[in-house]
């Protein structure tokens, strides 16, 4: 019978030992309670404080960094970060990308994600969105009506219908989500050939999203959401 070992070599222990001083770093943001903004120790008591080298901290707060967690401030000091998902959307961005030029799968899983964060929310947006609510999305619907199939005009229209279609739930980090996979998909959409859609298809499929809401009808609002993705993934069908 064989069996396998795994080679630590002294590069994964460096990893190890890193990431281990970012995970201690992060403890210690925890349990003293700092909230975003607030001020970090500075390096020097970081040293003192973890028992590490100057340069192991400095490498930990880069990688913190990295992901927002904390933010250096140059010349001011170190503080504790927002944690926006920026660092995500920049990656599903760069991988959308590395899709397009290949079969395209990690493009339509970006499309089924937000398919899905979309469908599956719909049920809560229905019984918790009131009549100022509905009045606000009947709102941003006519201004999809004014410009829709206008170009950037028509897109910032249609981003903030869906973003008043979810703002009812009152999840600041769902609607950041929402907002990453928005992003993502806007800022490779001129890489995918333009897509014939006159204006009227365009509000229709969302008009069609506001009349089963507005109805309180679960069921035809996942259909209208589906039906929507549907012409998102025509197009890169199109590309392909």
């Amino acid at each position: 019978m064989s069996s396998s070992t795994t080679t630590i070599t002294p590069t994964s222990r460096t990893r190890q030992a890193q990431q281990a001083l970012q995970d201690r770093i992060k403890e210690w943001i925890l349990d003293n309670g700092l909230e975003t903004g607030d001020p970090m120790p500075t390096e020097a008591e970081l040293v003192d404080e973890l028992g590490v080298s100057r340069n192991s901290v400095r490498e930990a707060l880069k990688a913190l960094q990295a992901v927002r967690i904390v933010e250096i401030r140059h010349g001011f000091g170190t503080y504790v970060g927002d944690c926006s998902l920026d660092p995500f959307a920049e990656a599903l961005v760069f991988r959308a990308r590395k899709s397009l030029r290949g079969n395209r799968h990690d493009l339509y899983e970006l499309v089924d994600l937000r398919q899905g964060l979309e469908a599956g929310l719909v049920g809560q947006i229905i019984a918790t969105i009131d009549d100022d609510g509905l009045a606000r999305l009947d709102a941003a619907m006519e201004r999809l009506r004014r410009y829709a199939g206008q170009g950037e005009q028509s897109d910032r229209a249609d981003r903030a219908f869906h973003e008043e279609l979810f703002s009812s739930l009152d999840n600041q980090l769902m609607s950041q989500l929402l907002r990453v996979f928005w992003d993502a998909y806007h800022d490779i959409a001129s890489d995918l050939p333009p897509v014939q859609r006159d204006a009227d298809d365009i509000v229709a499929v969302h008009q069609a999203i506001f009349d089963a809401v507005s109805a309180r009808d679960n069921a035809r609002a996942v259909e209208a959401i589906h039906q929507h993705f549907e012409g998102i993934r025509g197009r890169i069908r199109k590309g392909s």
